[in-house]
């Protein structure tokens, strides 16, 4: 009864989410690029400073192909190609956009706000102002402000710098007084060792920013959260131990004056938040207009650092499936033939015996089905051949299993005991080799998981899921039903269909005792 609750309660989740969805597409399993095709995108590497070299292009390739598959089973290949390329291959339907979530350098600081203002105030600059401007700016060494000296610019004022810094005050407050902001994007020098003039592009909100005070090389983990208080999506960061001190320094000196500090991704202001608590233990939020998906985006981004190398889009094609039509019907026959096999094979030697066997792999393909569903809904989990092989190779291990306890109880019954006591005592001497062999398995899924690349973890997590079920069937289903079996007449007095009686087994006559059940007789006698 427990495991038919939970095969329900499976599929109940899935008729859930159709209704949610209410497309059909639940139904049916996501597959990969070799399967049903995807997005293949070429991007360009170029360095900022040097060359780009094979570590560095190695070092993009593991970042960018941990955002796009950061779960490890959504069968994303990033690979590298003629020494200043990345191939992204994405299966599903054309989905450029993700050049957005992996490509940009996600260049996360923290800076003090020394001015804002809502909008410009004044004529915009024209291109030879600006750049004068601009350099006045970078001819000034900022490097020798104190972290207490950039926070008294912004409790004070930016007149409190020493006077060496008052060209560069000037003409930074000259480029705000122009600055024209685009709520599509605006294109600015992000130097962290440099103030930084630009804008909130949701709300065209200008801002004076100080150097870096904190570099997102410090944010120690980043993940998407949902803020039910505000009904929105935050990104949830953790500091480092150094970035944790200059944040509890910051929001020490702001918050008394309600004063704020501006997040800054890639030179625009994602949030201004004020201070409102001194943070000590460097947990913070990221407030913004997120979505789930650019929340989740984001926290990837930061989390799997900033790309080494920049990248410009040399190409965004829709392939076909490399292996449909008639290699992936091949695939899927031989495993049909397979399964087909092994359930003869049960059904001759096991007869009734075999009945339960194939329950139980039905019931394991129906659980599998399920959870290979669900874990595509949830975790972007998608089959490829690789993976449709790890299924068909449990259906050995599934198997296996079976024979273990059959065979373990078919002894029992040998020696003599009724076949109550057989399944009983069957049971607890095959449930440790079962146990043990799963265990193995599972171990190699794991480490092969945990240690391949590409495709061959899908591989490794569908061998290691249906691992996992074949437990769950063994001990849920296939034992209680066997218990279950082991009282009725057919079973218990050894029918010649049964696969327990006499001559099957390989012993003499059976008896049955007056109480029901079973005993074996050798040479004609008790």
């Amino acid at each position: 009864m427990l495991f038919l609750a939970l095969v329900v309660a499976l599929y109940g989740l899935l008729v859930g989410v159709d209704l949610k969805h209410d497309d059909g597409a639940v139904w049916k399993p996501r597959l990969g690029l070799d399967l049903q095709g995807g997005t293949r995108i070429t991007l360009q590497a170029e360095a900022s400073s040097g060359d780009v070299t094979p570590e560095k292009l190695r070092e993009a390739r593991d970042i960018i192909d941990q955002r796009v598959n950061a779960t490890g089973v959504s069968e994303a290949e990033v690979t590298t190609q003629g020494g200043n390329q990345v191939i992204i291959e994405i299966p599903g339907e054309r989905r450029g956009n993700i050049v957005d979530q992996v490509g940009k350098t996600a260049q996360l600081r923290f800076r003090l706000v020394w001015a804002a203002a809502q909008g410009a105030t004044g004529q915009p600059l024209d291109d030879a102002a600006r750049a004068k401007a601009e350099k006045a700016v970078a001819d000034v060494d900022w490097t020798k402000l104190s972290l207490d000296q950039m926070i008294a610019a912004e409790t004070d004022s930016p007149a409190t710098l020493p006077k060496q810094y008052s060209d560069g005050v000037a003409a930074l407050q000259q480029l705000a007084a122009g600055f024209q902001c685009s709520p599509d994007g605006n294109q600015v020098e992000d130097v962290p060792s440099r103030p930084l003039v630009t804008c909130d592009p949701t709300n065209g909100q200008v801002f004076v920013l100080s150097p870096s005070v904190i570099e997102g090389s410090q944010v120690k983990k980043a993940e998407q959260v949902y803020d039910s208080q505000r009904s929105q999506w935050v990104v949830s960061i953790a500091m480092r131990d150094a970035g944790s001190k200059v944040f509890d320094a910051v929001t020490t000196a702001l918050t008394p004056q309600q004063k704020s500090f501006a997040i800054v991704l890639d030179g625009e202001v994602l949030s201004a938040p004020t201070s409102q608590a001194v943070i000590r233990n460097g947990q913070s939020q990221i407030q913004g207009s997120f979505t789930s998906t650019s929340s989740k985006a984001l926290a990837n981004q930061l989390t799997y650092g900033a790309l080494p190398l920049t990248f410009k889009v040399n190409g965004v094609s829709v392939e076909g499936p490399s292996l449909a039509g008639s290699q992936l019907q091949a695939g899927l026959l031989a495993g049909g033939v397979g399964l087909v096999l092994v359930m003869g094979y049960l059904l001759l030697y096991y007869r009734g015996l075999g009945l339960v066997a194939i329950g139980s792999l039905l019931m394991a393909a129906a659980v599998s089905y399920a959870m290979v569903l669900l874990l595509g809904q949830s975790l972007g989990f998608t089959l490829t051949l690789p993976g449709i092989a790890g299924l068909i190779v449990a259906i050995g291990i599934t198997a296996d299993s079976f024979i273990v306890l059959f065979e373990r109880i078919r002894d029992e019954v040998r020696d003599g005991k009724s076949l109550r006591l057989a399944v009983e005592s069957g049971w607890d001497r095959a449930r440790r080799t079962i146990l043990a062999a799963d265990g193995v398995s599972l171990l190699a899924a794991v480490i092969l998981f945990i240690f391949a690349i590409g495709v061959v973890r899908g591989f490794a997590f569908a061998l290691g899921l249906t691992t996992i079920i074949d437990v769950i069937v063994v001990f849920l289903f296939t034992k209680p039903l066997m218990s279950l079996l082991a009282s009725t007449t057919f079973f218990g007095k050894g029918h010649k269909l049964s696969g327990f009686d006499a001559a099957h087994l390989g012993i003499g006559e059976r008896a049955v005792d007056q109480s029901g059940p079973a005993r074996a007789r050798t040479g004609g006698r008790a």
